[in-house]
């Protein structure tokens, strides 16, 4: 049965290639349209997929990345958002999950890199912390937390920022900022999946050198997994 209850978030700079991209957004597609969700997308140039709110060639950076949550999640209708980024594959439960409370960041567990750049090796590898892009929170708690964490950089941040310079929206370290906001994990049987590619902002990702595999069910083989999405 559909739960019209929660919107999805996709969001991108389009720096990565089309062709990628457009199989990205296929496989998004497929998962969440027998659920009947809304799709809103964010993107520096227009693109058909759902409805697209294009914010322009803002530049890349981590605070563009927050303020494109925060505009998807401004136009959504429902009272949760889940974020669907350019380069990930996401599991049909992810979209089932409900926080508890609509001031609850729900991260999903668990996200392997996959890494695909020129010069290193082709393996998965486990991303303990999760991402900011595998999450389900409240509408008004996700904008409301941007605009905390942005209250004195602007609207848009230039090229030159560094991801290691922006705090993160959500901090595995601490309490949160804005009081009554909690963070909690949680485990769908698929593993999400997240490409690591040269065309990129960051080259380095956090992850555990001590899972490095070639192999990753259901995915299969590394290689064949690059194939199908980056050719």
């Amino acid at each position: 049965m559909a739960r019209k209850d929660l919107t999805v978030i996709y969001y991108t700079s389009n720096r990565e290639k089309p062709e990628f991209e457009a199989r990205i957004r296929k496989t998004l597609w497929n998962t969440i349209k027998p659920l009947r969700l809304p799709l809103i997308s964010v993107s520096h140039k227009p693109i058909d997929f759902g409805e697209n709110i294009c914010v322009g060639d803002v530049g890349v950076s981590s605070q563009n990345v927050y303020r494109q949550m925060q505009v998807g999640a401004l136009a959504a209708k429902t009272q949760f958002v889940c974020c669907a980024e350019a380069d990930y594959i996401y599991p049909r439960e992810y979209f089932l999950y409900r926080p508890d409370s609509l001031t609850m960041f729900s991260i999903a567990m668990p996200l392997w890199v996959l890494f695909a750049q020129t010069g290193k090796s082709r393996v998965f590898a486990l991303k303990p912390r999760g991402s900011e892009a595998a999450m389900v929170v409240g509408r008004e708690t996700l904008i409301n937390r941007v605009e905390l964490v942005l209250k004195d950089v602007g609207m848009w941040g230039n090229t030159q920022t560094d991801g290691k310079s922006m705090p993160y929206l959500i901090d595995t370290r601490r309490t949160f900022d804005i009081p009554g906001v909690e963070r909690n994990t949680f485990t769908v049987p698929t593993p999400l999946i997240t490409f690591k590619t040269d065309e990129q902002m960051h080259r380095r990702t956090p992850h555990d050198l001590q899972t490095k595999t070639r192999e990753l069910a259901p995915y299969g083989n590394v290689h064949d997994l690059i194939k199908r999405y980056l050719g």
